[in-house]
């Protein structure tokens, strides 16, 4: 996917000349056109006096996107969707910042939040990426969301049986979910959501692209943050820097089935990456279990009723015979 021939490039002046640039803003969009405009009028209140630039990867939208962006970005097109990972990437080789800043179209940042995330990493030259707090629309913090330790097979466990849902306050959800974490001040954390994330580009080069096998989207940042951990690399959220996230925005054109088959066949795949083969086979059978119980449930109107209870039967069944046949054996490697 990485290789694939862009079918057009717009370039639209860059609010700074190349040599002056200290941060490049890199976004993905796909039929992002309700969110697209508020995203990049708020940048330049968050980057302040930094020199920065916009580089925004349409992944083959339908919509209006591209009518929505505002001057000052440079737009890549690509002639297909090939997820996340394959177009951040490309963004990323465009990039001219010595800081890459990852950045959802459904992210609002708030005045000063790139100055201070900047301001950070330069102080804390031990510190390869930092994220701001993000929070909804309501101003309620998302660090449930957006913090999370890394995932193992009994954090896993406990979200695929809803155990977490049935007992929210049970020890291992309390501890994946960071909620001993205080934020009164920057805290070192495992896998902040790539929704907006500070990137050293050094960094970026170092360890390499992201993995584009996780496709559409869904465990590429949390094997990342893997990977940055792996290396001995830090990675910080700075509370002090904030932004606005809706959330789920690329689920608004996705339907409901395709988004359950793709979230655990990625699940699985970063098991197999990063688990041992024996807690990944046996997470393919709590996959299995978890979609057992999904279907009565979803039949009685309990699961996921917004999408309809035989749409959510028919997703469920459907992941359970991926499951049995293990994904048709899907590498990791």
């Amino acid at each position: 996917m990485a290789d694939a021939v862009l079918t057009e490039i717009v370039s639209r002046p860059s609010p700074a000349p190349a040599a002056a640039v200290e941060l490049s803003i890199l976004i993905v969009t796909w039929n992002s056109e309700r969110w697209i405009e508020r995203c990049l009028r708020a940048i330049p209140a968050a980057c302040g006096e930094l020199g920065y630039e916009i580089v925004l990867y349409d992944n083959a939208s339908t919509d209006r996107t591209l009518s929505r962006t505002p001057g000052g970005a440079r737009i890549l097109f690509g002639p297909t969707n090939d997820g996340f990972a394959a177009a951040m990437n490309r963004a990323a080789e465009r990039a001219r910042g010595p800081y890459l800043f990852f950045l959802n179209p459904d992210c609002e940042l708030g005045p000063g939040s790139l100055s201070e995330l900047v301001a950070f990493m330069r102080a804390h030259p031990e510190a390869a990426a930092a994220a701001p707090l993000l929070a909804d629309a309501r101003g309620t913090s998302q660090r449930e969301f957006q913090l999370r330790r890394f995932p193992t097979i009994w954090s896993f466990t406990v979200e695929i049986l809803a155990i977490e849902k049935l007992i929210p306050s049970n020890p291992i959800t309390a501890r994946y979910r960071y909620r001993d974490l205080d934020l009164g001040a920057p805290r070192r954390v495992d896998q902040p959501a790539a929704a907006a994330l500070l990137l050293r580009r050094d960094v970026f080069e170092e360890i390499g692209r992201l993995d584009e096998r996780f496709f559409p989207a869904w465990f590429e940042d949390v094997d990342y943050c893997r990977r940055l951990a792996a290396a001995g690399k830090a990675v910080w959220v700075v509370p002090t820097a904030h932004a606005q996230h809706a959330g789920g925005a690329s689920l608004e054109h996705m339907p409901f089935a395709r988004f359950v088959d793709l979230w655990y066949a990625n699940l699985w795949r970063y098991a197999r990456k990063w688990f041992t083969p024996g807690e990944a086979e046996a997470l393919r059978w709590i996959i299995i279990a978890g979609m057992v119980l999904r279907i009565p449930a979803a039949m009685a109107g309990i699961a996921h009723a917004e999408v309809g209870r035989w749409n959510a039967v028919r997703a469920y069944a459907a992941a359970l015979k991926k499951a049995f046949n293990r994904w048709d054996d899907t590498s990791p490697s």
